[in-house]
């Protein structure tokens, strides 16, 4: 899996787990999420689910224990940041030699996410935008 493709994958278990507490939702649907990174970008599409909207209007500690075991599920990341201010909501995550800071900024069916990749090789940054397409088709994303 390219480090684009590994990016788009984190940032949308991120953006499942975010509600702000009623201030922003990531509303049921098709989302379509692009990341762009040193010239090159991608995209691809995801459905949330009514349940895993419902999940993102929790409280910031159980928004925060969400993404922790997401973390755990995908292996290799642990997470050392977990804020949320207004519509802003900031991850820090260690993954090995790496840490990985996500800045994340919602309006209303669209959010920005501003990823910074530190390695021992340097600093690498990318940009997530995704937006809500409307009603997930049937059988799923496409």
């Amino acid at each position: 899996m390219t480090l684009i493709s590994k990016t788009a994958v984190m940032a949308l278990l991120l953006a499942l787990t975010v509600g702000l507490q009623g201030q922003v939702t990531m509303h049921a649907g098709l989302w379509e999420n692009t990341v762009s990174s040193s010239g090159r970008s991608a995209t691809r599409n995801t459905c949330i689910t009514a349940e895993q909207e419902r999940q993102s209007k929790g409280t910031v500690d159980s928004m925060r224990a969400s993404t922790e075991k997401a973390l755990e599920k995908g292996g290799g990341c642990k997470l050392t940041e977990f804020t949320v201010a207004g519509a802003v909501q900031t991850v820090v995550m260690a993954c090995g030699k790496a840490t990985i800071k996500h800045v994340t900024t919602f309006h209303a069916d669209t959010f920005e996410t501003n990823v910074t990749s530190t390695t021992p090789e340097g600093v690498k940054s990318s940009v997530i935008k995704g937006r809500r397409l409307g009603d997930c088709p049937p059988g799923g994303a496409q």
